[in-house]
């Protein structure tokens, strides 16, 4: 997949930049050689950042398009009378709620957010699908079928490029671990480790 390929090389480069600055170089005078040291380690530190907001922005558009075709699919249900008002207005509730709860970077620290997020999410998913699959005035319209394929199309991405943000936050988070003392021009603030999906961060 594209994503992966890009990230792998992202990652990569990324990787190998820390190796060499790890490792150290050879020069004349120390003290050049420890400014090249830290001026390069903050460039990657910069890169880093960079690399994580785009990662975290792909991550956050797939999750909107997610929550807008669950709400036009919600239209769609009201629209050809396909199932009880009352039904539809509770799985409306669900997904106002679910906007409500919605993983950011800060709050993705919290494990108890991530899981009631996706439980929420899987469950409204799986109901609204139900539904449309079931119903032929739904499953006869084009236009629908490729709204449920959109559906599910989102879901599974949403899981993919979060493993790609674990990736590059783990990768960021031994970055800071093995050179923090090198990155006294960096801001301060950012120098914690990102929280990731898979397991949060000590």
């Amino acid at each position: 997949m594209e994503i992966s390929i890009k990230n792998t090389f992202i990652l990569s480069v990324l990787a190998g930049s820390t190796l060499l600055f790890s490792c150290g170089r050879t020069a004349t005078s120390s003290e050049k050689t420890n400014f090249t040291h830290a001026d390069s380690l903050t460039e990657t530190f910069l890169t880093f950042q960079d690399t994580l907001l785009h990662s975290w922005n792909l991550l956050a558009k797939e999750e909107h398009e997610k929550l807008d075709a669950l709400e036009k699919a919600l239209h769609g249900l009201i629209k050809l009378s396909a199932t009880e008002p009352t039904q539809i207005g509770s799985l409306h509730n669900r997904l106002d709620q679910l906007k409500q709860i919605h993983i950011t970077q800060k709050t993705l620290s919290n494990p108890y957010v991530v899981e009631e997020y996706d439980f929420a999410s899987s469950s409204l998913i799986s109901e609204v699908l139900s539904l449309m699959e079931t119903n032929p005035k739904i499953t006869g319209d084009q236009d629908f079928v490729q709204l449920i394929d959109k559906i599910k199309l989102t879901d599974q991405q949403i899981g993919e490029y979060r493993l790609s943000y674990d990736s590059i936050a783990t990768a960021f988070n031994s970055f800071i671990e093995n050179n923090r003392p090198f990155l006294k021009d960096a801001d301060q603030n950012n120098l914690e480790k990102r929280p990731i999906f898979n397991v949060a961060v000590k």
